[in-house]
Formats: C-alpha cells, structure tokens, sequence
C-alpha cells in the first residue's frame, strides 16, 4: 500500500479492530484521526471508499460529538450561578432541544454529579451544589 497523504508519514490511523471502542486520546487527536479518514474517503471514487475508512470517521465522529457535548451542562450551572439565561427555552435553543429536554437533562446531569461525587469522595457536585443548582434551575422561567 502506497503512503497516506491524509494522514502524518503515511502512517494507517485507524480505530481497533473491533470498532467498538477508541482508547483514550486527547480531542486533537481524535480530531486528526477523524480528518485523515474523511480526507482519504473524500478522495476515493464513488463505490471505492475502504469500509475502515468509513468505520474509522464514523466511529471518531461519534466520539468527538459525545466528547464536545459533554461540558455542556457545566457550561449550563456556570450561567445559571451568573444569573445570565432568562429561560429554558433560551438554553434549548442553544443546544438545539426543546425546553423541557433541557431542563430534564440538566436535572439529570446534576442528580448523576451527585452519585459521582457519592462513589469518588471527590469528583461531581456535593448536595448543597446540587441543591442551589436546582434553586437557580427552578427560578428560570419556562
């Protein structure tokens, strides 16, 4: 096989064989990885493209997204201690769901911030957090 020119030294950047899982790998990387797949696959002729190509930025996509979205709710405590949304369909509409999805997610994410924080002693939201995130949560007008 001939060296990539979509990829650093012609190096193969691929997912595991399995497919089911990318090691740990910083979102540059990830980033990198997912663009030599797509280059190379942009680049091939229709019917052409190799299917580990198309495995490969499938699977970085994916991950990428879930890794881009995951701070969101913090994202969301820090405006609401700033008293900076007026609402929740603000905030839907700024992560593109409707209001009571938000909303329940949010509500979701800091009950999950307190079983983190139950399991580790250290990492996620103490009680009294998640009660004054719940607070400001309530205060936001539907």
């Amino acid at each position: 096989m001939a060296p990539n020119p979509a990829s650093p030294g012609g190096a193969e950047e691929r997912i595991p064989h399995d497919f089911t899982r990318i090691p740990h790998q910083s979102l540059d990387t990830m980033v990198e990885r997912w663009s030599a797949a797509r280059t190379r696959t942009f680049l091939t002729r229709d019917g052409e493209a190799d299917p580990k190509d198309l495995l490969t930025e499938l699977a970085y996509g994916a991950r990428i997204a879930q890794q881009i979205t995951a701070g969101r709710w913090c994202v969301v405590a820090e405006l609401l201690r700033t008293g900076a949304v007026d609402s929740w369909a603000q905030i839907g509409t700024m992560i593109e769901v409707t209001e009571t999805e938000a909303r329940d997610e949010f509500h979701g994410w800091v009950a999950g911030q307190v079983a983190l924080r139950l399991r580790t002693g250290t990492i996620g939201l103490t009680e009294a957090d998640a009660a004054e995130l719940f607070s400001l949560s309530s205060a936001v007008s539907w």
